[in-house]
């Protein structure tokens, strides 16, 4: 993975989305972001556009990146959410 990574440049886009994400939820305790994550997904099951197979990717990839207690609680969370 990492020589797939070695090279990588991110869009100017990508980053402008990353920076906007970070300020819109990192003032949000964890019982908020966990209610918006909820909310999210219902829309998303509602709308035909949520994947499990998706969301386990994008896990699978964060996984290396967190802690014993974040994975765990994303453990709990995918429970949750039925991915």
């Amino acid at each position: 993975m990492r020589k797939r990574l070695k090279n990588y440049t991110c869009a100017e886009e990508e980053k402008k989305r990353a920076a906007d994400l970070v300020g819109k939820y990192s003032g949000m305790s964890e019982d908020a972001l966990y209610a918006r994550l909820m909310q999210e997904v219902a829309s998303a099951r509602s709308n035909g556009t949520f994947s499990a197979a998706e969301l386990a990717e994008n896990v699978a990839r964060m996984r290396p990146y967190l802690t014993k207690e974040q994975a765990e609680k994303l453990d709990h969370l995918l429970r949750v959410i039925g991915g």
